[in-house]
């Protein structure tokens, strides 16, 4: 378990008094998304993780992507309530060209006879990122051009040392990364993505950069080869906190190093065995959980005032602007209720191309529901929804990585709500916590209500361990809803897991072990390679599964129809595929519906 916030309050705390008989200084820096990422962060605005931060004194923070998930408004009031600077020099007014009063530029701290100029920046595609009303009457200077400007003006100012605040995100395969934009620039190409390694790279007189918007944590900082500035990111969600320790010599006022705190470096995991927790903010913080759970468990708890959907069972109308570009077959039957989960990897991956082939595609297979994962950029998402009016969505809004979506026909299906379990606690969801909605599919005389969950579970790293954990905590949320009557529920999605793996090598054991109230549709077609939802590994794998519940037993005791869809045959070829939409294909589960009650 971690100690989150309470953890961290008294690990800087104690830091600061260590330092302070030592003649040390602590600085305590945020690179973005700190306010969204759990309902504490939604239900107030934010306001509760800024009185946090006014508790644990920090210096300064730069607002990023998510943290305009409630719009400008609520990021201004919420800078008022900060008892710390919120830093970003490329964000101006679009009509007046000047920085908004609720930020700074940059700040200067003085250490010993060290002056720190500390520079906030934030990524200039970010409002092309989120929703537009998120970023409505803000411009987004050039993010490079401009805090070079800013440095110029520390140093002009007497800075000794800058850093640089900057919500821009240190990738995944960083080496790999920097060697791949090095070589455009080597062959006089144009780098497209900015991140903090090109940060590091073009910038100059910059010695630190505090980074997020990837949630990707480094034990160590990337240490620019040709300019030497330090890059630094740690997990987010309070699950860790990033600690180094940088060496000043106080003649020349130069950095001239760093140290770490432990011997596995920099990041240090906030877990309840390693960190203690300070017992009054702990009590704090979970009397705020408390309040926010009660607010955002009666939004599910509400009745709907919702007409139910029209149940004509027919495929949607055609309204794309986009022309019919591959032979997609009609894939939506009357009388059953289709699900399709879709990995599709860093959407939009191809941009337009991307949008419009996934648009063509869901609006040609005429399916009830397609479940998303994988969506990068919701701005893209949004323009997505607009080439399909003949259908709802609901969005995930507590994942701090990557984002998850539920798309279905309004003709046959009302959505009754949506919410996200365990986004007070998503550690084990990688910071993604599953998306669950409410639903009624009806069609003629047949009718049905149920829930979709939605999961994107861990990768890599540690992985399988986050994975089987959360597998157990799912087992267990969707057992008590179904004692308590909620009986259909179907849970899709990545899995990052092969139904074919046994004993400690897989995370499906609690699902296994529950015959009597799950069964995976995916089983069969996971011992069928040439099914395989993964195909690119050396042995083609299905990582994406669908999971149905008891409910299901009863209106087929068949379990019904699962296939994974052959993609390459419409689009063309395997890497025509993979470069347009995805490295997995959709797997589809079909089930014929037989109650026939009014709803």
């Amino acid at each position: 378990m971690l100690t989150g916030g309470a953890g961290a309050y008294r690990y800087v705390n104690e830091l600061r008094a260590e330092a302070s008989q030592k003649g040390e200084h602590v600085l305590l820096l945020d690179g973005g998304n700190i306010f969204q990422g759990t309902p504490l962060g939604t239900v107030d605005g934010g306001e509760k993780i800024i009185r946090w931060m006014n508790l644990m004194k920090y210096d300064a923070f730069t607002p990023g992507l998510r943290d305009f998930d409630q719009g400008v408004n609520n990021l201004e009031h919420l800078s008022k309530v900060a008892e710390f600077p919120m830093l970003s020099g490329n964000i101006v007014d679009e009509t007046t060209g000047e920085l908004p009063d609720w930020l700074n530029t940059m700040i200067f701290k003085r250490v010993g006879d060290t002056d720190i100029a500390i520079i906030g920046i934030t990524s200039d595609n970010l409002s092309k990122k989120t929703f537009p009303h998120n970023t409505a009457g803000l411009e987004f200077l050039p993010t490079i051009s401009s805090a070079q400007k800013l440095v110029n003006q520390a140093k002009e100012q007497g800075a000794d040392i800058v850093i640089l605040l900057a919500h821009a995100g240190l990738p995944y395969n960083r080496k790999d990364e920097y060697d791949a934009f090095i070589k455009r620039i080597s062959d006089s190409k144009q780098v497209f993505s900015l991140s903090a390694l090109t940060l590091a790279h073009f910038l100059e007189g910059v010695d630190v950069i505090v980074t997020g918007g990837i949630a990707k944590g480094y034990d160590y900082p990337w240490e620019d080869p040709k300019t030497h500035t330090l890059v630094v990111q740690n997990y987010g969600n309070l699950s860790g906190i990033g600690h180094l320790e940088l060496l000043i010599d106080e003649e020349a006022n130069t950095l001239v190093g760093h140290e770490y705190p432990t011997d596995q470096g920099m990041l240090i995991t906030l877990l309840e065995d390693d960190i203690l927790a300070d017992i009054s903010v702990a009590e704090t913080i979970k009397n705020w959980v408390i309040k926010a759970k009660n607010i955002y468990y009666e939004s599910r708890e509400s009745e709907p005032s919702l007409m139910i959907s029209t149940g004509l069972c027919e495929a949607p109308l055609r309204r794309l602007s986009t022309s019919d570009k591959f032979p997609i077959p009609n894939l939506g039957k009357p009388e059953r209720l289709e699900i399709v989960t879709w990995n599709l990897e860093m959407f939009p991956t191809a941009g337009d191309s991307t949008l419009e082939a996934v648009a063509e595609v869901i609006q040609e297979w005429g399916v009830d529901i397609v479940a998303l994962q994988e969506i990068k950029n919701i701005h893209e998402f949004g323009r997505l929804m607009v080439f399909l009016p003949d259908h709802g969505y609901v969005l995930s809004e507590q994942s701090s990585f990557m984002d998850q979506a539920i798309i279905y026909r309004k003709d046959v299906i009302t959505c009754l709500g949506q919410y996200e379990p365990f986004s007070f606690d998503d550690y084990y969801f990688a910071g993604r916590p599953p998306l669950m909605a409410d639903f009624v599919w009806n069609c003629g005389d047949k009718f049905s209500a149920f829930s979709v969950i939605n999961i994107h579970l861990k990768c890599c790293d540690d992985g399988l361990f986050r994975r089987q954990k959360s597998m157990v905590q799912l087992h267990d949320f969707i057992r008590q809803n179904i004692a308590s009557g909620d009986e259909n529920i179907v849970v899709v999605g990545d899995w990052n897991d092969q139904l074919t793996d046994t004993g400690m090598r897989q995370s499906f054991t609690a699902f296994l072990d529950d015959p009597e109230y799950f069964q995976f549709a995916t089983m069969e077609i996971s011992k069928d390679t040439s099914q395989a939802s993964y195909p690119k590994w050396t042995v083609p794998s299905t990582l994406d599964h669908i999971l149905y519940s008891k409910g299901f037993f009863d209106e087929n005791e068949s379990g019904g129809i699962t296939q994974t869809l052959d993609m390459e045959q419409i689009i063309g070829d395997w890497d025509t595929y993979e470069n347009i939409l995805s490295d997995h294909l959709p797997v589809m589960w079909s089930i014929e519906i037989t109650n026939d009650q009014t709803p």
